[in-house]
């Protein structure tokens, strides 16, 4: 399998979405302090920063080393970066680069625990997921490389390490901040691979490259151990010149207990979707429990903008029994549409809990199930495995 597709977002899309800029240096109207609730909401959506001009709310760019918190303030990331400048591309108009691999081997004699990581891009990388494993596996000297002619495949990548970062579609700048004292644990002597997946959507030849920093905090500030999961709609068949959902209910209490030998118990921290141009929606939602029916992520439109969503307090999905997830698209042309690059789509999420499992959940079909007013409507049974996860 050539890819994974990690791609996991704000838990309420606002209805009369404040316009947005990059205003840096806003006029406060005396008569109103802060931004409102919904603004704030409304900017978080895309991780801006919420700021007053002329006593109008506006959506802010937040800069190299900060993040959009809950405040609606640009803030310091906080945490020890540790940064890394990886090779610089050149893709002419309408180009499309994917196979390859790039990776940075740490060289880190103890452990990492990563709090945030930032991504920065100019070189039109439409989607990148990245990993870290044992510095002996997939061997070879870092820089860019033949995924292929090493044998590597994100789920073994995970399996082996585990999961670090995921891209949103064509996003410039993200920031996956976890809360804190939430982190991913990077053990001793790792190596982190990303795959290269590159889409230019312009009419000019671009170079560039990525610039990854990751943030860590001392072992002593540590709380929680977070674990990955990933749910992906890879069934997909999306009909011609019309609008349709496709979701999957994704059943996890039992599995959960089966792996871990307890009730399902999980927290979510961070979500990240990922769709292409044709996807007007992608949500998840809880089923089961005292959460039944809340949804999770509702994310309306595709913008090219960082739409990883961070949580604090995080949510307690203990006593759910499954996850629904899905994605709408709206299709204008005369052709299905199917999973995968280029032309094509795709419906998926990863995100990380606060779990002794992770887990991988995957719908391969599209049974048509009726409509909703003019929306077809499509699902399928789901698949997931449990990977245990409290020893690594």
């Amino acid at each position: 399998m050539q890819k994974l597709r990690f791609t996991l977002c704000s838990v309420f899309l606002l209805s009369g979405v404040v316009s947005c800029g990059d205003d840096s240096d806003p006029i406060e109207d005396p008569k109103t302090e802060s931004c409102e609730v919904a603004d704030i909401d409304a900017c978080r959506i895309d991780q801006k920063g919420c700021a007053l001009s002329n006593g109008e709310a506006a959506c802010v760019e937040c800069t190299s080393g900060m993040y959009a918190n809950e405040e609606g303030s640009c803030a310091g990331i906080g945490g020890e970066p540790l940064a890394h400048d990886f090779a610089e591309f050149t893709t002419q108009p309408g180009e499309e680069v994917l196979g390859l691999c790039q990776s940075w081997t740490l060289d880190n004699d103890t452990e990492l625990w990563v709090n945030a990581v930032e991504l920065e891009q100019n070189e039109m990388s439409h989607h990148s997921n990245w990993t870290f494993v044992p510095e002996d596996h997939f061997d070879g000297p870092d820089g860019v490389w033949d995924c292929d002619e090493r044998n590597y495949d994100q789920l073994s990548a995970a399996v082996a390490g585990g999961v670090l970062y995921a891209q949103s579609t064509q996003a410039l700048r993200e920031v996956q901040k976890f809360p804190d004292g939430a982190a991913v644990r990077i053990p001793p002597r790792s190596r982190i691979i990303g795959d290269v997946h590159l889409l230019n959507v312009g009419s000019e030849p671009v170079t560039g490259n990525v610039k990854m920093t990751i943030f860590t905090i001392p072992t002593d500030d540590v709380k929680v151990k977070l674990a990955p999961f990933h749910m992906t709609y890879d069934g997909l068949a999306i009909p011609p010149l019309a609008t349709s959902r496709f979701e999957g209910t994704c059943e996890l209490a039992t599995k959960f207990e089966q792996s871990a030998g307890e009730p399902i118990g999980m927290k979510l921290y961070y979500g990240l979707p990922h769709t292409h141009k044709l996807g007007t929606r992608f949500f998840l939602q809880a089923v089961g429990g005292a959460r039944d029916g809340e949804y999770l992520l509702d994310v309306h439109g595709f913008n090219g903008e960082a739409r990883g969503r961070y949580y604090d307090p995080p949510v307690d999905l203990a006593g759910i029994t499954s996850l629904r997830f899905g994605c709408e698209f709206q299709n204008p042309r005369d052709e299905t549409v199917h999973w995968g690059f280029g032309d094509q789509e795709m419906c998926e999420m990863l995100g990380f809990i606060e779990s002794p499992v992770a887990f991988e959940s995957r719908v391969d079909e599209a049974a048509a199930d009726g409509t909703d007013g003019d929306v077809q409507v499509f699902t399928s049974p789901c698949s997931t495995i449990m990977i245990p996860w409290a020893e690594k």
